[in-house]
């Protein structure tokens, strides 16, 4: 047992001494400029570089798509392609955000014409080369539809919301938006989450046009058609090249994409920046390989909701958007974390759109926070947070004094929008300043987002979650229309299925 404690003692102070080597670092590339630009390459040269993980979540989706081999497509195959990219544009809304506040809403064409792609056409293709989706058809690995699992589990939550079983039913409910096939009702379940980014965003712009001080990223939203979104849960890996290429050149045309521009791209409510690599789209090549990089962050955000994960989190895409934004350059020369991204001052700002008032505002780098899981983590000695901590370190104070010079004035403007805010409940709004520009980067429900703590207790409410679309209702009405729509929604499959006629059938 000494021997034990004495190896403990020893470890703990090894840690020790490794912060305090990494405090030093950080005071010196503080004052010395030749010695970050060192500093920078070498990490960039060592460790930006290294190898592909074995663990998902070390895997960037830039590696994602290297370990794909593309074939190439023949003549009759090139033409398949074609047409399932056009059934997927016909099924495709979508809403453009500009700076000022603008926004154009696109709705999907039913007028399309041609031959559905059909599963003959596709299994004379090549195995290795058979799509796993058209307009019509996905690849799906149960028969039976998830909706009627969710919804029993959510009809339970609600009878006795406050119980450890209706804890644990709404666990079950959210998992399994995240996790099951995907069929009609479960996806506009997920559309129904107020987090993604296209329910409040036109909002954000109705408010934005009233001011000048704020802007947004220019901004294009789709909804992602059920049978390519069926894709983010399946294996990645055992994608074909072909499916690959559909949703790459379905992107670059849903996006209206120009090879020459840079792009940041989440989707409607995860951008997976903790590696900026996933996130920042620049040169023609990762451009066109765009719309396998979102189907990747999507995957992967997904797993986080698997039984496997350890912990589990749900919800970090529960979305049926994704979404591509023009990259604001750096103005600032500012240092990188997270592999790459700019440290940007930034301001999460809570508000109450019911009351019009800011409850409570926060500097997004929390100092505190930041040091912790950099510094202080299981991970703490790893090249990455080693990294991470030495630039946070360095560069803190100059955060800090951005944070204290602006804060008043980006509280003042926000007060002054929301009057404007046609939203309901308490909302968290992020803030970006680069150089003397100020951009709103992204807002979620105040329950939902992190440094909450900020809000005095007496002033946050809980928000109001509501899953099934219509009028609002209690939850013994939610309970009664839910059985409702599961007897009609059975009695039409009945119907489709004597009739030969069901909407998704599987590849």
């Amino acid at each position: 047992m000494a021997n034990g404690m004495a190896a403990a003692f020893e470890a703990a102070k090894e840690k020790r001494e490794a912060l305090k080597t990494k405090k030093r670092i950080a005071e010196l590339l503080k004052t010395d400029v030749h010695s970050l630009e060192e500093f920078e390459k070498a990490y960039a040269k060592t460790t930006l570089k290294n190898p592909e993980s074995d663990n998902l979540f070390d895997i960037n989706a830039k590696q994602a798509t290297n370990m794909v081999g593309k074939p190439a497509i023949d003549v009759a195959t090139e033409d398949i392609i074609d047409r399932i990219v056009a059934e997927l544009l016909a099924q495709t809304e979508s809403l453009t955000a500009f700076p000022d506040g603008n926004y154009e809403v696109s709705l999907a064409d039913e007028r399309h014409s041609g031959f559905p792609v059909t599963n003959k056409e596709i299994n004379a293709l090549p195995k290795e080369l058979r799509p796993q989706l058209t307009g019509n058809l996905m690849k799906i690995d149960l028969d039976a539809p998830s909706y009627q699992a969710v919804l029993n589990y959510y009809a339970e939550y609600l009878k006795a919301p406050n119980t450890p079983r209706g804890k644990h039913a709404y666990n079950m409910f959210r998992q399994g938006l995240d996790i099951l096939d995907l069929d009609p009702i479960l996806y506009d379940i997920i559309g129904m989450n107020r987090n993604s980014i296209g329910h409040w965003l036109p909002f954000l712009c109705e408010a934005i046009k009233h001011q000048q001080f704020f802007s947004i990223p220019k901004t294009k939203i789709i909804k992602v058609p059920i049978t390519l979104l069926q894709l983010t849960r399946c294996a990645y890996s055992e994608l074909t090249p072909t499916t690959l290429d559909i949703v790459d050149r379905f992107c670059q045309k849903a996006f209206s994409l120009d090879a020459s521009k840079e792009y940041f791209i989440k989707t409607g409510t995860y951008s997976s920046k903790y590696d900026f690599r996933n996130c920042y789209v620049h040169g023609a090549e990762e451009v066109k390989e765009l719309g396998e990089y979102l189907l990747f962050i999507h995957f992967q955000a997904l797993q986080m909701a698997s039984p496997l994960s350890k912990p589990m989190i749900v919800g970090a895409s529960t979305t049926n958007e994704w979404v591509v934004r023009e990259f604001i350059p750096d103005k600032e020369n500012a240092p990188t974390i997270y592999k790459g991204m700019p440290l940007h001052t930034e301001y999460r700002v809570f508000v109450d759109m019911d009351t019009k008032q800011v409850i409570g505002i926060h500097p997004y780098w929390d100092p505190v926070v930041m040091k912790h899981r950099f510094g202080h983590e299981a991970d703490a000695d790893s090249p990455h947070q080693t990294h991470d901590y030495i630039i946070f370190r360095m560069y803190e104070d100059t955060l800090m004094a951005r944070y204290k010079e602006n804060v008043d004035k980006v509280k003042k403007h926000i007060e002054e929008m929301l009057p404007y805010f046609l939203l309901e409940g308490q909302w968290s709004i992020d803030v970006m300043q680069n150089g003397d520009d100020f951009y709103i980067i992204d807002m979620a429900l105040a329950t939902n987002s992190a440094l909450v703590e900020c809000v005095p207790k007496n002033l946050l409410k809980p928000a109001k979650e509501n899953w099934i679309p219509g009028k609002p209702m209690n939850n013994k009405e939610k309970v009664a229309f839910m059985n409702e729509i599961l007897k009609e929604i059975e009695d039409d499959e009945k119907r489709r299925k004597e009739n030969g006629k069901n909407i998704q059938r599987t590849i």
